[in-house]
């Protein structure tokens, strides 16, 4: 995920800050994943992409009616728990996935279900936003993999999550 220093993944109005290198490299990374799970709020910024929906599996999870395109073959939409989602990407001969958004991410956390994490540093800070995890009770201890510099101003944090 895109994040600023004081732990922001988007504005109020969900307006982008991420730069281009770091937009690349994170559209690398989801590619090899092959399955894409995002929340409502991430779909309605994906979805005006021409990049989207990417090629594997991209779930959509959201409690409310999304709008879908009939070519988009290998989109799912579900208000399952993350638990039934992990069904349902084995189900389809998935091995592993991307989470990506706040609240989101924070469930399947909770949950165990998340491995590793990677967040873009990126060098703006704002005061009002969308936190990278709701507040929500829970700990994780994390190990850092790597440390990768795209610019001057800008990073990729990769953890192991050990709990």
């Amino acid at each position: 995920m895109h994040i600023t220093p004081n732990g922001m993944i988007a504005r109020l109005d969900n307006g982008d800050f991420s730069s281009k290198l770091a937009r690349t490299d994170f559209l690398k990374t989801i590619k090899k994943y092959k399955v894409n799970v995002i929340g409502r709020n991430t779909f309605n910024v994906a979805s005006k992409s021409s990049g989207f929906p990417l090629g594997g599996l991209n779930i959509i999870v959201s409690r409310h009616k999304i709008r879908t395109k009939k070519e988009w073959k290998n989109v799912i939409v579900t208000d399952k728990n993350p638990k039934e989602i992990i069904k349902i990407i084995e189900s389809n001969g998935y091995k592993s996935a991307m989470v990506a958004g706040g609240a989101l991410a924070t469930s399947f956390l909770k949950e165990g279900l998340v491995n590793e994490l990677y967040l873009n540093v990126e060098p703006i800070v704002f005061g009002k936003g969308i936190p990278l995890f709701s507040s929500e009770n829970f700990e994780k201890k994390l190990k850092l993999l790597q440390v990768k510099k795209f610019s001057e101003n800008e990073v990729r944090l990769h953890y192991k999550v050990l709990n």
